[in-house]
């Protein structure tokens, strides 16, 4: 009897992927193990390996979105006969809102550059379909996009993330002809929401039921300036040192060493308490917001930390980041100090039952032996879920991040 295959749950929270592409066709032989099919989930796109060994005797769902736990395929000996129940399956959209119809439909006034004719074959795969990364269909299919025009950069004339990306920048410039008719008065632009979108939104939901709180405190970043100086100095030749980002992840990891009831996970029938520290790192990408983790952090030094943290989110930005460095955090840091904001209030990540926002460091003037001295101040606001940590814990935390990074010294 042939065995089904099942769409995999991948990570906490996914209820449907995207199957994009299949490695293998029926018929074909599979091992364990062996990659059969890309999918997308509301986090990454990933290969998938195959459950089981066999002959790939029908793919149910070629290609589509489904829920969790759906039969896509069947694998079995050869000339083995598959149910007859077994239908191809029709794959799950979202049900458009309603809208109204213009009543004329302009013309695009641009033409994307990096195309080709359709009936251009370079970079096809065997099976016919444009060679393409899963990252790059991906944003393909979010932004509307044909990779059968598109003109692929990589190996063999494959599609990556940058050629769509150089797409997309080049439909949003318009063209000599069209300069003053964007942005017209009254114009409506809809944006679908992706799979993305829709998981942040709901994410973000959840934790707006949660009874939060918030406590700000501002710590002076005149030593922690100072010792990235020194680093700097000191850094060989391609070396990178730390930045006051990882100066916070070290803070904040050291404090929840001591502080363990913030670096908890609020759960349906108990507080789930951690004694490692796994801190997200929010990180804006283009597909919304997503949050990978830097495990382990106390037992890292600083300068692991930078390394670590630069590797990760790098890889978040360029979508080659594993479904599973996406899951398990234990604390948040999200920074918009780049963004030259000053303060802000994080929204919870749940299940965690505490994130803390940094925004820019800014001079301001602070008391110094009774005299009136102007320092950089780092603002910080820590936000958390009431059920789980009472105010006096939450403050002792911030307290304690605050003193390691006005005396960076003690924390490494």
């Amino acid at each position: 009897m042939p065995s089904e295959i099942k769409l995999p749950r991948l990570g906490q929270g996914m209820e449907s992927g995207v199957v994009t592409k299949w490695l293998k066709s029926e018929g074909q032989a599979v091992a364990k193990g062996e990659p059969l099919y890309e999918l997308d989930t509301d986090k990454v796109t990933q290969e998938v390996e195959s459950p089981l060994s066999g002959v790939l005797l029908r793919i149910v769902l070629a290609e589509g979105e489904a829920p969790v736990g759906t039969t896509i395929a069947y694998v079995g000996e050869e000339g083995e006969q598959v149910p007859e129940a077994a239908a191809r399956t029709t794959p799950v959209k979202p049900e458009p809102e309603p809208e109204p119809e213009p009543e004329t439909k302009p013309e695009p006034a641009f033409e994307p550059v990096a195309l080709r004719p359709a009936a251009s074959l370079d970079g096809a795969e065997p099976d016919g379909r444009t060679k393409a990364s899963p990252l790059a269909r991906r944003l393909a299919r979010e932004r509307g996009l044909d990779l059968a025009r598109m003109a692929g950069s990589g190996p063999e004339g494959r599609i990556v993330a940058e050629d769509v990306k150089r797409a997309v920048s080049a439909m949003a410039a318009p063209s000599a002809s069209a300069v003053g008719a964007a942005g017209a008065p009254g114009q409506v632009e809809r944006i679908p929401l992706t799979n993305v979108r829709r998981t942040i939104a709901r994410r973000l939901t959840e934790a707006w039921q949660a009874p939060a709180f918030q406590l700000t405190s501002s710590a002076d970043m005149s030593e922690v300036l100072e010792m990235r100086a020194r680093l700097r100095e000191r850094a060989q030749p391609g070396e990178r040192p730390a930045s006051v980002a990882d100066f916070l992840t070290r803070a904040c990891a050291q404090a929840l060493i001591r502080y363990p009831g913030v670096n908890a996970l609020w759960l349906a029938n108990a507080i789930e308490i951690h004694h490692s520290v796994d801190i997200g790192i929010a990180t804006a990408t283009d597909r919304g917001l997503i949050v990978p983790v830097l495990r382990g952090c106390e037992r890292r030094s600083l300068s692991e930390l930078a390394e670590a943290r630069r590797d990760l989110v790098s890889r978040t930005l360029d979508g080659t980041i594993g479904l599973e460095e996406l899951e398990g955090g234990t604390f948040t840091i999200s920074n918009l100090g780049t963004f030259d904001v000053e303060q802000f209030v994080a929204v919870l990540n749940p299940p965690q039952v505490a994130i803390i926002a940094a925004g820019a460091i800014v001079e301001r003037p602070v008391a110094r032996a009774g005299e009136v001295a102007i320092a950089p101040v780092l603002t910080l606001t820590l936000t958390c879920d009431h059920r789980a940590v009472d105010g006096s814990v939450a403050a002792e935390f911030l307290a304690a991040a605050k003193g390691f990074l006005e005396e960076p010294g003690l924390m490494l």
